[in-house]
This record gives structure tokens, C-alpha cells and sequence, in this order.
């Protein structure tokens, strides 16, 4: 859609709501055409009023947005959603006006019942509980087959206390979640809505790798008691688990800290320093042949990249600069743990240990 220096008016309207200060209202021109309000300033299609369609848009202050909606004549109601990184962000329901007439190619079709179960399928299969469920089993039955079903219990368990703590930070925010997904041989992510300041996005990566010393600290404790192998092993593979999330490497948690920080100083050159430090650790990756560190450097300067007019307009609210100083502090404070924790590991002697001490000395 374009911006129309005429400015047309709604001679139909379908819906209006407010999000954020800012006024969306959709609907149609004397023509039948597809119009977008937004505070008051339209947005004019060439095509005419649709059935059920999406509109992209990007909005300086809010960001890449797309806004849904579906007409329904026999309920006569119009529904919409906008979403942005498919998170809802606000939905509803408006009654149809008077007079509203739509083409007969957009107005819904019947299906035969073949067609019908054949769609059913499909939306069980892309649902969120299916996926979960197809991922979690891929993700066991690849680390069972590289080592074995006791190790793939072990870090399947790790990285779900891990993110359940991004998880619980999400919600004590008051965020909308849906949920973890386990990512085979790579390791998870808790999808949730986006932050709307940088001391969340703060809290939300720090509380990961928190339940995780919590848990790691735990194991440890029990391993010194009980001295079981397997024990041992969970308190091992946790902490080498978390210390490798706190590497100051985007989308890693580490990553996320440092960005929120660097964000918040609102200055080129830190910003110019985090592409720096990247393509640096991209090429020690491929020196010492860490294909998933490697990996997880790449995704982080693609999202850098396209962060850029975030950067710019700074859409979420920034931390002064003793939040700055705090998170620092917690940063390193919990890495230092960690790091002791897992010398601490290796002294005793622990199941596993060989593989953390390893890692780290490299």
C-alpha cells in the first residue's frame, strides 16, 4: 500500500482500534477500494475490498507489522489481528456495516469433506503442540544416536530448566509466551512477545543461565553427597550448557546482555564494536573448526544487520546508565561463577568434567 497525498476517506468503514497510541482503521472509498487509516493518514490500495487477506506495514515507531482480517457474512461480523514477529499484539471482532457487498471471489468458498480432513491435517500438523512434540522427539533421538539415550536425557533436561527460566522472567514481565520449542542438536528457545524495554530484554536472557547455575549448583551439591554417575553428569553438562549460552555472541543469552547494553548507550561506535567483535569470533570459529559456535555467530550479525533501524529509532525504552552498570555486574558476576564452578567440577572429578574443562580451556 501506498501513501495517497489526497488523502481519501473511509466511505465504509470494517473495524477501528488503538494500540500503543496509535489510531489503525480499515475499510473502503466511494470505488470499493481497499483503504488503511493510520492516525488519520490513509493508506490506498488498488484493489478492491477483500474477503480475507493480510497487509504488510512498516511503521517508524512500531516496527514491521501485519494486520489480518477476515470477513464473515454470516455471523456479519469482520475479524482482524495484528501481529508483529507473529506475536498477537491485539485482535477482535467488529460487526459488518450496512450495505457492504464483497466479490464473489473473495468471499469464502465451500469445501467438499476430502478436502475438508485434508485441511484438518495439515492444521493439526503445523500446530504449536504438534510441532513441540515432533522437535522434542527429533532432538532426543539425535543425541541418543551420537551418544547415548542417557546423555540425550540429560542436556534434553538442562536446556528445558534453562529456558524455562526465560520462560517464568517472560511472564513475570507480564509478556504473552507460547511456549519452548527444542531445536535438535542446536538447543532451544522460549517464544514469547517482544520487550518493550532493554532492562527486560536484560532480564529475560540473564534468568536462563540463573535457573540453570541454580540447577547445575544443586546436582553438585548431590553429586558430593551421593556420588551418583548420573548425578555427576547433570551437574557437568549444566554448567557447560550455561556457560556456553553466556558467550557474548548473538542469539546466544551472552549476546542479548551486550546488545541490550550497547542499545542503550545509543552510540555508533559500540555498535560498530559488536560487528567488529563478531566477524572476529566468526574467524576463530572457523580456525579452531567450532561449527556451532560458528553457527550461532552468523545468525547474530544477520540479526545485528537487520537491527539496525531499532538502533536507529530505538523502539524500546532504553536503561540509564546504572542499569548499564547492573547488568554488567550480573553479567560477569554469573559467568564468573560458572567459570569456577565448573574448575570446581573438574577438581572433583566429576562425570563429564573432561568435556567442560576442555571447552573452556580452548
Amino acid at each position: 500500500m501506498s501513501t495517497n497525498q489526497n488523502q481519501p476517506q473511509l466511505a465504509l468503514s470494517l473495524f477501528s482500534f488503538t494500540f500503543e497510541g496509535h489510531t489503525f482503521s480499515l475499510g473502503a472509498n466511494h470505488d470499493g477500494k481497499e483503504i488503511l487509516q493510520i492516525d488519520g493518514k490513509a493508506l490506498e490500495s488498488e484493489r478492491p475490498l477483500q474477503g480475507d487477506t493480510e497487509l504488510a506495514i512498516g511503521h517508524p515507531l512500531l516496527g514491521d507489522l501485519i494486520l489480518k482480517y477476515r470477513i464473515d457474512p454470516e455471523a456479519k461480523v469482520t475479524h482482524y489481528q495484528m501481529l508483529r514477529d507473529d506475536a498477537e499484539l491485539i485482535s477482535g471482532e467488529n460487526p459488518l456495516p450496512a450495505g457492504l457487498q464483497i466479490s464473489s471471489s473473495a468471499a469464502p468458498k465451500k469445501t467438499s469433506h476430502t478436502v475438508g480432513f485434508i485441511g484438518l491435517f495439515f492444521k493439526l500438523f503445523k500446530s504449536a503442540k504438534a510441532v513441540k512434540v515432533l522437535l522434542a522427539g527429533s532432538a532426543l533421538a539425535g543425541w541418543s544416536i551420537l551418544f547415548s539415550w542417557q546423555f540425550a536425557v540429560v542436556i534434553i533436561s538442562v536446556i528445558v530448566f534453562h529456558e524455562y527460566g526465560h520462560l517464568w522472567a517472560m511472564k513475570r514481565s507480564g509478556m504473552k509466551t507460547k511456549g519452548m520449542y527444542l531445536i535438535p542438536f542446536v538447543g532451544g528457545v522460549a517464544v514469547g512477545d517482544k520487550a518493550s524495554s532493554h532492562w527486560q530484554q536484560v532480564f529475560i536472557a540473564m534468568m536462563g543461565p540463573v535457573f540453570g547455575l541454580a540447577m547445575s549448583l544443586a546436582f553438585f551439591a548431590a553429586y558430593l553427597i551421593t556420588e551418583n554417575h548420573f548425578v555427576g553428569l547433570v551437574a557437568s553438562i549444566s554448567a557447560l550448557v550455561n556457560v556456553f549460552n553466556l558467550l557474548p555472541v548473538l542469539p546466544l543469552d551472552g549476546g542479548q546482555v551486550v546488545k541490550a547494553m550497547v542499545f542503550s548507550g545509543r552510540s555508533y561506535w559500540p555498535y560498530l564494536g559488536l560487528m567488529i567483535i563478531s566477524a572476529a569470533m566468526f574467524a576463530l570459529a572457523l580456525h579452531f573448526e567450532l561449527a556451532l559456535l560458528g553457527f550461532f555467530v552468523a545468525i547474530g550479525a544477520l540479526d545485528l544487520t537487520f537491527s539496525w533501524r531499532e538502533f536507529k529509532h530505538q523502539t524500546v525504552k532504553p536503561m540509564d546508565r546504572y542499569g548499564v552498570l547492573f547488568s554488567l555486574a550480573w553479567y560477569l558476576t554469573t559467568l564468573g561463577i560458572f567459570i569456577f564452578m565448573i574448575l570446581a567440577i573438574a577438581d572433583a572429578g566429576l562425570p563429564g568434567s573432561e568435556v567442560a574443562t576442555t571447552i573452556l580451556n580452548s
